[in-house]
């Protein structure tokens, strides 16, 4: 198992460095699309991995999270209740219940990720507290991308940030914090610190690769979301080691 995930995370982090030029530039062509399926489902895969480790009598959970995900947003897309009013536009492949069947590793590494970040602090209840704002802190960065450049899917109604609706990240807050309610009841602290380290990583590189694309688009303010990950991890990092 150690073997594998070392693996996946080298194999991830090279198709993060060519996603990055590619999707970042635009230069990725047509044909080439289902690299993003690649790219959302090693990710996935990799947040899954950490949370196998940490939820030894709960891994139902990672099921769960994936088929659930897709649940939550297809009753979303059919309804608008959930995020607000949208469409898909892009070609994301194989759909399920009218969504992407991508959503679902999608919304593992946000978890996985976002449970990571949390770890970097030590208050009670802080998977309850934290992970549901950190995956609205993650989607700050990700659904102006989606929607304003790559056109993934489209808003019906628009929103103060980035024309996107206040209601879409009150959905992702509701959503993760299901999610991190049924963590919360299972999880265990980590026996591989590497894979903990690596989700936490996995949480700064999602801001990077798409504050990187809103850069290069002209959307400053998702790039300064982007950045702040980065400053915040760089800070709790700092005061963990100091004496």
């Amino acid at each position: 198992m150690f073997v594998f995930q070392k693996y996946l995370w080298k194999f991830f982090c090279v198709w993060f460095v060519i996603g990055l030029i590619l999707v970042g530039f635009s230069l990725l062509p047509p044909w080439l699309e289902w690299a993003n399926t690649v790219f959302l489902f090693a990710s996935g895969l990799y947040a899954s991995c950490y949370l196998w480790n940490v939820l030894p009598k709960g891994r139902f959970i990672i099921p769960f999270i994936f088929f659930g995900s897709i649940a939550i947003e297809s009753i979303g897309t059919h309804t608008g209740l959930i995020f607000g009013e949208y469409t898909y536009e892009a070609d994301f492949g194989l759909m399920f219940l009218g969504v992407p069947i991508t959503m679902g590793p999608a919304w593992l590494s946000v978890m996985g990720a976002s449970l990571a970040f949390s770890k970097l602090f030590s208050f009670r209840h802080r998977t309850v507290i934290l992970v549901p704002l950190f995956a609205v802190w993650l989607d700050l960065a990700i659904d102006p991308v989606a929607a304003n450049v790559k056109s993934y899917w489209i808003w019906a109604d628009g929103g103060l940030y980035y024309d996107i609706p206040s209601q879409n990240f009150l959905g992702w807050y509701l959503t993760a914090l299901l999610f991190a309610i049924l963590i919360s009841r299972f999880e265990q602290k980590t026996t591989m610190m590497e894979l903990e380290r690596n989700n936490q990583y996995l949480f700064l590189m999602l801001h990077i690769l798409f504050g990187f694309t809103a850069f290069i688009s002209g959307l400053y303010g998702v790039l300064a979301v982007g950045v702040s990950s980065s400053i915040c991890y760089l800070f709790l990092k700092k005061i963990r080691t100091e004496p």
